[in-house]
């Protein structure tokens, strides 16, 4: 029974008690199971941890034992180590005294050897010296993250030099270098190339980073820098929530702050994570026709390693990238969220694919039985999730102690945390339903054939045969796949003839503010269209012998401009633009592509079209695609009638 740390915590910190875990069933047929899954995933941090250092590897074996060369270690992996020692003293898998000298040590050595820059640490460092490998950056989320573990192993262990050790290294981060002048932190920073141009601008797992950031002692940040995260809001089969597909980004911040309860001026982020777990259930239950690993006890898509290497996966609402590939901790790191699914999923991971996913550290990384892939290593940053959301679904140990320290209500209350009760939960406006993309459920067109007595001149824009055209495309709203649109009225529509030489194409695209400013080698930066072409069907592939990629953008001397990206030494020639139009109101063009350049015969052919829509005024940056399943990509489908 653990004894350290209860409620009083909260009621010393907040004046009253957080959200009891006694509603969650952690006893009975459940415990023991429970605390198998928690003991074996805490075996990563024992032993793939070098002693001398406290560094963790990123990755590890799960069948053989710990080669401290097989690769780097992950600065966030110690971090969610260090977060797990408390769980692993009460239950009694190591002793106090041996957590204490874990701790101990690896502070000193972040204190004293690793390379950093303003108080912020490399992704990746070697294991035995700290030193920068891969060339890789100063991260500002995964130093927020063994920060984060830090500071709860020393609440936990309360010995004076510890908790003075996690203190400096905190107190020494400088956020607001970080920001580079922006509200936002930026992703990092090379010493080749400075900080990056990608910044936590959305929201996803950085939540733990921008508290820390705003209790910060020393270079605090203000609440503009909360305010001004994007929050787009999408719907999936009834669940609204907060677009970041991967469920990592849903679950990072919640093995440490406890969101049950409160909420800012924004969400209840505690719900917000429910529903995109039920989300991404429900999407694998949607797609077990495609995917034989997906179904009701087999869901969980998040950042792991797969058969084609290392992806972010993840479900709706919003742009997923999925291949059947499952992550046992997706689901683990769930089970305060979906106790009932997440318990459920565990067990039939553990029962089915016993022998190929379980080992040293508890569950492999992830496993694709479509490809029968079984993942022969397991990774920090997800065993350290597993460990410490089980922790909490049994404890709330590691919510208390991270929530008990002053720094984190300092934080959360900048933020402008309150109770949820009584409070909406979601947005102010209706989220936006997407579309979602199922293999089984391909798009088809039959393009209507007419007579090659016409010459493309012939099918300029208000030609009459343009009447023949049936089923075309609409891009609207609901085909958003990632960022964000501000222009409610902003549409593509295409319609499609072909003769036995040409498949034309009628595009219509209302926006009633044109942005082209980038040269033609970059004009997918402007606003523009992209046609897709797989004329073998069979997977399309970026610069693949087969797959073609034309885009089209609207030109500042009036017309458009139209490119062939992959093979322009082969198709020079064989897109033209017939006819096209811009007005304030938008654009419109007719494109005339060869067949026979582009291998469109008479059987069926991949096909997908894509818009970009950029607005300065409205700040817009929006990408809309018709049928795109990735990253094995499938296109959707046509055919010329015959």
């Amino acid at each position: 029974m653990l004894s350290r740390f209860s409620c009083f915590l909260f009621v010393a910190s907040f004046g009253m008690c957080q959200p009891s875990l006694s509603a969650m069933d952690v006893g009975g047929k459940d415990a023991g199971f429970l605390d198998m899954v928690e003991r074996q995933s805490f075996q990563y941090f024992v032993k793939c941890a070098d002693p001398a250092t406290g560094l963790v590897l990123d990755k590890a074996s799960n069948s053989k034992a710990p080669d401290f060369k097989y690769a780097p270690a992950s600065i966030a992996a110690v971090g969610f180590g260090l977060a797990a020692l408390p769980a692993g003293v009460e239950r009694g898998w190591i002793s106090k005294e041996a957590a204490e000298q874990r701790v101990k040590t690896t502070l000193e050595f972040f204190s004293e050897k690793m390379e950093s820059e303003h108080g912020f640490f490399y992704h990746f460092v070697d294991m035995g010296t700290g030193k920068r490998v891969w060339n890789c950056e100063i991260s500002s989320i995964d130093t927020a993250l063994f920060l984060a573990g830090a500071l709860t192993a020393a609440q936990y262990l309360e010995t004076p030099e510890i908790k003075d050790l996690a203190q400096k290294l905190y107190e020494r981060v400088d956020w607001k270098w970080m920001t580079n002048g922006s509200p936002f932190l930026a992703m990092g920073w090379t010493p080749e190339k400075q900080f990056l141009t990608a910044a936590w601008n959305e929201y996803n797992e950085s939540m733990v980073m921008y508290i820390l950031a705003l209790g910060s002692p020393t270079f605090p940040l203000t609440a503009e820098s909360w305010t001004a995260i994007k929050r787009t809001w999408g719907r999936y089969h009834g669940h609204d929530l907060i677009l970041s597909p991967p469920l990592f980004t849903h679950q990072f911040s919640h093995a440490f702050i406890d969101f049950r309860g409160k909420r800012d001026a924004f969400a209840d982020y505690f719900e917000n994570s429910v529903q995109a777990t039920l989300a991404n259930r429900q999407f694998c239950i949607d797609n077990a026709a495609s995917f034989k690993t997906y179904g009701k006890d087999s869901w969980g898509l998040t950042a792991s390693i797969g058969p084609d290497g290392y992806k972010a996966y993840g479900a709706p609402p919003g742009s997923v990238l999925h291949d059947g590939t499952v992550a046992p901790s997706a689901a683990a790191a769930s089970i305060v969220f979906t106790p009932k699914y997440s318990i459920s999923a565990l067990k039939h991971f553990y029962s089915k694919y016993r022998a190929g996913l379980w080992g040293n550290y508890g569950f492999s990384d992830s496993f694709n039985v479509d490809r029968n892939y079984f993942a022969a290593d397991a990774f920090g940053i997800n065993q350290g999730p597993t460990v410490l959301m089980i922790e909490n679904y049994r404890s709330g140990l590691i919510w208390k102690l991270f929530m008990s320290r002053p720094e984190v209500q300092q934080g959360m209350k900048a933020a402008g945390f309150g109770e949820a009760a009584g409070k909406p939960a979601g947005p102010s406006e209706p989220p936006v339903e997407m579309i979602t993309y199922f293999l089984h459920k391909r798009p088809f067109i039959k393009v209507e054939r007419i007579g090659d007595a016409l010459r493309p001149e012939d099918l300029k824009i208000g030609a009459s045969v343009w009447k023949k055209a049936k089923k075309g495309i609409e891009l609207d709203h609901k085909y958003m796949q990632s960022g964000s649109d501000h222009q409610p009225d902003y549409k593509v529509k295409a319609d499609m003839l072909a003769d036995s030489r040409y498949v034309f194409i009628k595009f219509r695209v209302s926006d009633k503010e044109l942005v082209s400013s980038r040269p033609a080698e970059r004009m997918y930066e402007d606003d523009s269209l992209e046609v897709y072409i797989d004329s073998s069907d069979n997977k399309f592939d970026w610069g693949g012998a087969d797959d073609y990629q034309i885009i089209l953008s609207p030109s500042t001397e009036g017309g458009v401009r139209v490119r062939e990206f992959f093979h322009p030494e082969r198709t020079a020639g064989a897109c033209r633009v017939v006819d096209s139009s811009v007005t304030p109101q938008g654009y419109e063009a007719v494109l005339a592509l060869d067949r026979k350049a582009f291998g469109i015969g008479d059987g069926r052919v991949g096909f997908s079209l894509a818009a970009r829509n950029i607005d300065r005024v409205l700040n817009s940056d929006a990408k809309f695609n018709w049928f795109f399943l990735a990253p094995a990509t499938y296109l959707g489908e046509i055919q010329v009638k015959k």
